[in-house]
């Protein structure tokens, strides 16, 4: 028969402290450790009691001791009654023992109505008696007056008897009424048997020694998400790599070695594979029962029966946006890879971190680091006459992960941005807020329509003017953005007439781009110039 031992130390009877926690972005896996005073020959052990949310297929234990062999680890679900549960039950015996004082007073009372009633029957009786005797001269006034005594006697220790438990029977009722409000406010909260998981082990040992028990197994509702503090300096960028960690595990982490993982499943469950990309004209409608189209001329429509098919590439749901990060402190982690394939990495927080299971979010600093920045200036005035402050920046080692970011320009909040994946060593490019000190406008300055004869052509002749100015001290570069417009008609021609000065790039989409160096208290002028030609009898759209 095998003997029963327990590990020393932790929650729920088990006494094996969480040692350490790794967070992925979709779960944790957390490392318990204890010791265990192990007996010789065969015997099984309770490992630990961890929460019911535990994936029993993650569960490893590892047993390090002399002589000592692990031979067999079983996970099993067990159920605790809820204190809910128990409070529920105390308060239905309360409620159910106040019922019985109440009906117990109820015929205490009636009991003594019944003594009240007896002995008003039995004073009419006995004054009509003794009246008789009286008249009679078989009994004197003497008797009549202790008969007159009595009864009174009797009737006044009744009633008194009477409102002694009337008090007692609301005192009683109020009791009974507090209770039941009491019991149904227990009744409606979520009592449920709490599940968790135990872990026993089967163990064997040449001669009785301790051992040291490690139990690893991996949980949900655990996450965390990164943040930034971008803050410009000069031509310096300070990047503070901030965590948010959350869970709701149904344990608390206490202050220990926490590790954060960017390895994470991907968007598909296996290995993604390509199916033929199919494209083809629209297959004509079907044609429609005629009860289908006497409904479609009762509703006034008609019913969507076409079967074009098309291919196309699946898009990708965008990411959720960071809420804001408080301060951080001044630390930075450990980097390493996740496991011997690198197929993520890990950040080692400096300093230990408790994270309670109520789902508020604790935050931790990653890591801090401070790069060049080639500053420049983007504007697209068309959207909006504002002038963009951009860096680009190069990363260092560490992985960034999409995420909001606070923009300070020195000690000054300017706003927020978003980062999305950086790899170590890549550049990238944020947005550090509008300067109002570069100045941008965009007019109109030419739209004119020519006439022309019946059957002829018909020329509009559009040009715009975009006017940049740098009232910073110092040198900035801008790159200003434009367009003009596209014809998906072969019969509506877009010929660019005039574009001054000659941009340093342009695409098959329409897009101009110019790259201007305007030193402090400077300006520049950009025009351009393009015209659509049509058929007389076409109408334009778009313009």
């Amino acid at each position: 028969m095998a003997e029963e031992t327990r590990v020393e130390g932790g929650p729920g009877g088990t006494h094996a402290p969480i040692s350490g926690v790794t967070v992925f972005r979709d779960g944790a896996r957390v490392t318990r450790s204890g010791r265990l005073d192990v007996g010789a020959g065969l015997q099984r052990a309770r490992a630990a009691v961890l929460p019911g949310v535990t994936d029993p297929a993650s569960v490893r234990v590892a047993v390090r001791g002399t002589g000592v062999a692990l031979l067999e680890v079983e996970v099993s679900k067990r159920y605790r009654v809820d204190p809910a549960r128990e409070e529920a039950a105390r308060l239905r015996e309360e409620a159910e023992r106040l019922r019985d004082t109440v009906k117990e007073l109820e015929d205490d009372d009636a009991a003594e109505a019944a003594g009240l009633d007896f002995l008003g029957h039995l004073s009419e009786s006995a004054a009509t008696s003794l009246a008789r005797a009286v008249s009679g001269g078989r009994a004197g006034y003497d008797e009549l007056s202790r008969m007159a005594a009595h009864l009174t006697d009797g009737t006044a220790s009744a009633l008194r008897r009477r409102r002694e438990v009337s008090a007692r029977l609301r005192v009683a009722r109020r009791e009974l009424d507090a209770a039941e409000q009491r019991l149904a406010t227990a009744e409606r909260g979520p009592g449920r048997a709490e599940q968790y998981c135990e872990v026993s082990v089967m163990l064997e040992a040449a001669a009785a020694v301790g051992a040291e028990v490690d139990v690893s197994y991996h949980v949900p509702a655990a996450s965390w998400r990164p943040l930034y503090d971008l803050t410009l300096n000069g031509d310096k960028l300070a990047v503070a790599y901030l965590a948010e960690v959350t869970q709701q595990t149904g344990e608390d982490w206490p202050e220990t070695r926490l590790v954060l993982s960017t390895a994470r499943q991907g968007e598909q469950q296996g290995l993604p594979e390509l199916s033929p990309w199919y494209i083809s004209r629209p297959a004509p409608p079907r044609p429609r029962p005629m009860q289908m189209r006497a409904r479609e001329a009762s509703f006034g429509g008609a019913a969507d029966e076409s079967d074009t098919i098309v291919g196309g590439m699946p898009t990708l749901p965008p990411a959720a946006a960071a809420a804001a990060p408080a301060q951080a402190l001044d630390l930075t982690a450990e980097v390493g890879q996740s496991g011997e394939s690198g197929a993520g990495i890990t950040y080692t927080v400096a300093l230990p971190v408790a994270v309670p299971a109520d789902g508020a979010p604790r935050k931790t600093t990653v890591a801090k680091f401070e790069a060049d920045a080639v500053l420049d200036y983007l504007t697209v005035p068309v959207i909006a006459a504002e002038a963009y402050l951009r860096a680009t920046v190069t990363n260092g080692p560490l992985l960034l992960l999409p995420g909001t970011a606070r923009v300070f320009h020195g000690t000054q909040y300017v706003g927020k941005t978003d980062l999305d994946t950086v790899a170590g060593g890549e550049e990238f490019e944020v947005q550090l807020g509008v300067d109002d000190q570069i100045r941008v406008e965009r007019k109109l300055i030419r739209r004119s329509t020519s006439k022309a004869v019946l059957g002829g052509t018909r020329t509009i002749d559009i040009a715009y003017e975009i006017t940049v100015e740098n009232h910073r001290p110092g040198k900035a570069r801008a790159s200003v953005r434009d367009h003009i417009p596209l014809s998906r008609d072969a019969e509506i021609k877009v010929k660019s007439r005039e574009v001054t000065p000659a941009p340093a790039a342009t695409d098959d989409l329409g897009q101009l781009t110019w790259d201007l160096a305007l030193d402090g208290g400077k300006s520049a002028t950009i025009r351009h110039r393009f015209t659509v030609e049509h058929p007389a009898g076409v109408t334009v759209i778009g313009l």
